[in-house]
């Protein structure tokens, strides 16, 4: 049967490290925004933009991507063989979808950095097809921290918690570079990611009892 247990305070310490690492970059982006014109550091990055970076995050992004995470998670289910973690990492999945769609689809509907620095002339990676709408939260960054997230929880071990949230940043750090995305709209996905692999973790199956 399936069950969900809610949060407590020995989740937040359960898991600390994993929170700590989330709520570091949360901080620096937050930081970063407060002190900043809008859109500051979309503009610096092209200024200074190499097109060998542009490159390798034209691939990398593909990290926030459904087509690619999908066979990721199932060869993490293939390797770890555990029931409640197939449960958590597709509930993580269903959560993330649930509330991403609808918060850029439905309730926000802000310019792309295409669009809305447009008079900055911004230089684009060749090769990627460039948004102008919707910007909004980021959706590679949600679905990246929240599978992140949620291998982090699982295995509650601080190198693996390190690697992964660190590629979940730099897959929000290739949608600023690529021009995508704003960095708020980064944050914003990390922070519904972190909403998804939390919610995620409380389910749990428990066999009935005969």
């Amino acid at each position: 049967m399936l069950k969900w247990k809610g949060f407590n305070k020995s989740f937040l310490i359960e898991h600390r490290w994993v929170l700590s690492l989330w709520l570091f970059f949360i901080m620096f982006s937050m930081a970063y925004v407060m002190l900043t014109p809008y859109g500051e550091l979309n503009i610096l990055v092209s200024k200074h933009y190499k097109s060998s970076i542009g490159y390798f995050f034209r691939y990398y992004t593909h990290f926030g991507e459904e087509w690619l995470l999908v066979p990721i998670g199932l060869a993490l289910i293939f390797i770890i063989k555990k029931r409640d973690f197939t449960i958590k990492l597709i509930a993580a999945f269903v959560i993330n979808s649930l509330i991403t769609i609808p918060v850029k689809y439905c309730l926000f509907s802000y310019d792309r950095p295409r669009v809305a620095l447009e008079k900055f002339n911004l230089i684009f990676t060749e090769g990627v097809d460039v948004h102008q709408f919707n910007s909004f939260p980021s959706g590679h960054s949600s679905a990246a921290f929240s599978m992140a997230l949620m291998v982090a929880l699982w295995y509650k071990d601080r190198l693996i918690s390190f690697i992964v949230i660190l590629m979940a940043i730099g897959v929000g750090m290739s949608r600023i570079y690529l021009q995508q995305h704003f960095i708020e709209d980064v944050m914003g996905g990390a922070i519904i990611g972190l909403l998804a692999a939390s919610l995620s973790s409380g389910f749990y199956w428990q066999p009935k009892i005969k």
